[in-house]
This record gives C-alpha cells, structure tokens and sequence, in this order.
C-alpha cells in the first residue's frame, strides 16, 4: 500500500488502491470522459528518476498497445504524472489465475484447458509481433466476470531479437516458471514461453508448479537447480488425456528447439478438449491400423487413454463379437 493514496493521476480520479508490484502501484480509477472504470499502473516514486525502469514501463505500455488481442489486457492510454509514467488499462472484474486457485483449489483439467486456450490465442498474437512476454505465470492471467482468460504485465516483455537479460546481466522473471534456456543466461525467445506456459499449467490443475513438490518451502535457488537437471515430471491428475501429458513434457523439454510452437499446442488443447465428449466406441482392424499408422509420423497423434479400450480388450471384443454373430447365424439356419 503506497503512503498517500493519490486522488488524481492525470484527468483520472482515483477510486481505490488494487495492488503493488516490484516497481509500480495499480489503481481502479474513473474515466470522467466516457463514464467507465479503468485500471491505472503508475511507476513507484523511488524509480521516478531511474532510466532504466522508466524504459521497461514504457515498453511494456507500448507492448500491450501494439496487441489487438481479446485475451490481452488492452491499454487505453500513456501519460505521465509528476515525471512518473503511468498507462490507462482495461479494468479486469476478476481475479488473476493464482488467486483464483488460492481461494477456490486447483482447476479441473477441462476448465484449465478452455482457459489456457483463450491464453494460447493471445500469445499466438504477440507473437505475430515477434513479442515475448518472459513473465508467464498464473498471476499474470486474468479472468473475467464473462469467463475469459486475459494475458497481463508485460513488463518483461521485448522482440524477440533483443530478450535475453537486463542491461546489468541478472536474469529476470519468475524462477518456478523460467525456462532452463533462460536461467542460464541465454536469449529467451518464443520457446522459452512455451515452457513458461507449461509450468503455469500443471500449477493450476496439480495445485503446485511442476518442480515444487506440493507446495514445499524450496528455495529459488534449488528450484531452479532442478529446472535445469531433473526431467519434467509428468501431470498425473485424473482425467489428464495422455495426449495432453506427452505435449506438456515437449513443452518442457530442455532443449527449447524441440519444444512445439503456438499451433501445435493450440491443436492438442483443442484435441485434449474435444476428448471430454467422445464416447467409447468399437473400432474396426481399420481404424486401428489408421491410428498405429498416424502414430508413426506424428509424435502426438496417439490414442488417449479414454479414447479406446486397451489392444487385447479390443481383440477379446472382436473375437466375441464374431463368435455371436456366428451363434446367431447359427440359429437363423437351424430354425429354417
């Protein structure tokens, strides 16, 4: 909470203090022009006269301007108030995906999936600006009154051809969720959100992120250790299709050339999603072969685990099925 609650920034008049971060302070204003409520993001007075955070600010407004997103938190306008700069955002009646969770436990799978579809969408538009967040993380995702998922602070975010570390060489974001890449110092691209955005996943459906075992009291330092050593684990929570676990882990691979870019993702969430409402059905030697064969060339084109029954079930299936099938013939013979 800032020491003196400002009344005004700019022709905005303040309503209530919503927040603080690292380096500015959030308010819920008035538009007196248009009548409607927006979020106001100020600079902190003790980074007023420091050029580099003034830069980050104003990039990260410039950031979020440049998107036409639905699933971006939209930026309305950039001013400055006593040498501070500040941006005018869209007011989110909602609450970040952390806090969310926090209140209410870890989402089901099929919730989280519609969600970090809505995300996918706007991480796809940044990156059509060649713009990388480096910050993903469940606080940084908002939802609204109208169940849509939204994509804030991008205060970290730069193109992509200049975001590795900050003018002084200390890494930046958040450790639980920073890809491997990026903890050693290297250029974080595209790929490194990827990565970001699997671990902020398997955080809101496990309840903890994916190298925090249940929450526990580990240090930065030795959860970033295991990011870069131990192999992701595996979401285990039921009703996970196995589809969906295998993608997360190439999300997190090490190596971030092997990682799959927005479309794929999207295509598998969007699969994972569809496989909800399939309902078990026989499948012919046809449709088996099909799918053997779709395995073969693509790495996540495999049958899920509620999609088909287990091969020697279907066999059984099929053996029963003919044996019936001949018991009736069978009888239609003996009773002519």
């Amino acid at each position: 909470m800032p020491d003196k609650l400002l009344k005004w920034i700019g022709p905005f008049r303040v309503v209530s203090h919503l927040g603080s971060g690292a380096t500015g302070e959030v308010y819920l204003a008035e538009d007196p022009s248009l009548g409607r409520k927006v979020a106001i993001k100020i600079l902190k007075k003790e980074f007023k006269y420091n050029a580099e955070f003034r830069n980050r600010f104003l990039r990260e407004a410039r950031s979020m301007a440049s998107l036409t997103s639905p699933n971006v938190v939209n930026v309305h306008a950039i001013g400055d108030e006593e040498g501070m700069p500040y941006m005018v955002m869209e007011y989110m009646d909602g609450n970040d995906l952390l806090t969310h969770i926090e209140k209410n436990g870890a989402l089901a799978v099929q919730q989280a999936i519609e969600i970090f579809i809505d995300v996918l969408s706007g991480l796809r538009s940044a990156s059509a600006y060649k713009i990388i967040h480096r910050d993903i993380k469940p606080a940084n995702i908002f939802l609204t009154a109208g169940n849509t998922a939204k994509i804030g602070d991008f205060g970290l975010a730069r193109a992509e051809i200049d975001s590795s570390m900050t003018a002084d060489g200390v890494v930046i974001g958040t450790p639980d969720y920073l890809a491997p890449e990026v903890i050693e110092g290297k250029k974080s691209t595209i790929k490194s959100d990827v990565y970001s955005l699997a671990c902020s996943f398997y955080h809101v459906v496990a309840g903890h992120p994916p190298f925090r075992e249940n929450n526990e009291d580990a240090t930065s330092g030795e959860v970033l250790s295991r990011q870069l050593k131990t192999p992701p684990p595996t979401l285990k929570v039921e009703g996970t299709p196995r589809i969906l676990r295998k993608l997360l882990l190439n999300m997190m691979d090490k190596d971030p050339d092997l990682r799959p870019g927005y479309d794929k993702v999207i295509e598998i969430f969007k699969r994972s999603m569809r496989s909800e409402t399939l309902t078990i059905s026989i499948p012919t030697l046809s449709t088996i072969t099909q799918s053997l064969r779709r395995a073969d060339t693509d790495p996540y084109e495999v049958v899920s685990d509620e999609d088909f029954l287990p091969f020697p079930s279907i066999i059984l299936i099929m053996m029963g099925i003919a044996a019936g099938i001949l018991i009736i013939a069978g009888g239609i013979i003996l009773f002519n």
